[in-house]
């Protein structure tokens, strides 16, 4: 495999990481750095051409990076296990559905009209409109991807609507990972290479985010 296909694997699969690791921090403190959601958001909202690197920002991505890592060398989270693989498996089931996946396509190009208005892709009402665009599509495929927390963080209008948008962006994560080659297998047979190539991109940054 190609270094920069390595890379493209680690990277995208960092988005899915850093998706989940946002998702927790909501539903167990009620918060989470907008510096950490906010290249997810614009991975979403964002065309991709190849290179994640140019969607996402490898340096943004350093908190997904380095728990890439830690999952594939020791793993000790069985949470973000779940969560990860229940985000590829709704990712799978969406590539299934071509008119509900029609449907998420036109509601993010919503979402992109939005941020353009507001000039900001994190702002409150792009958000909402993306958690709604998630309630009213992957919520319907069913079941549900129950989210562990405590009950006033995830009952808050805010936190629901940003945790609705952060799997969403961890579902682009994975379609990206699967377009590079990564499959159901590729992290039990590649798990090396797939934590060198996170470290390697982790070492290249100019600074560690």
């Amino acid at each position: 495999m190609s270094d920069s296909r390595a890379q493209e694997q680690a990277l995208t699969l960092a988005a899915v990481m850093q998706s989940v690791q946002c998702v927790r921090e909501i539903a167990r403190t009620g918060d989470t750095g907008a510096r950490r959601y906010a290249p997810l958001i614009d991975g979403l909202l964002g065309e991709y051409d190849g290179s994640a690197d140019a969607l996402y920002g490898a340096a943004r991505l350093a908190p997904g990076l380095r728990r890439v890592v830690e999952q594939l060398e020791a793993p000790q989270e069985a949470e973000t296990t779940r969560y990860v693989a229940s985000i590829f498996h709704l990712e799978r089931r969406l590539m299934r559905r071509g008119e509900l996946l029609q449907r998420v396509s036109e509601g993010i190009e919503q979402a992109r009209r939005q941020a353009a208005y507001f000039g900001d892709p994190t702002h409150a009402n792009v958000i909402r409109s993306i958690g709604d665009l998630y309630t009213q599509t992957i919520s319907q495929m069913g079941p549900r991807l129950m989210i562990q927390g405590e009950q006033q963080h995830l009952e808050n209008e805010r936190n629901a609507a940003l945790i609705r948008t952060l799997l969403l962006c961890g579902i682009r994560g994975a379609s990206l990972w699967r377009d590079n080659g990564g499959g159901r297998l590729t992290l039990l047979l590649r798990r090396s290479g797939i934590a060198r190539a996170s470290r390697d991109t982790l070492e290249a940054l100019p600074h560690q985010a």
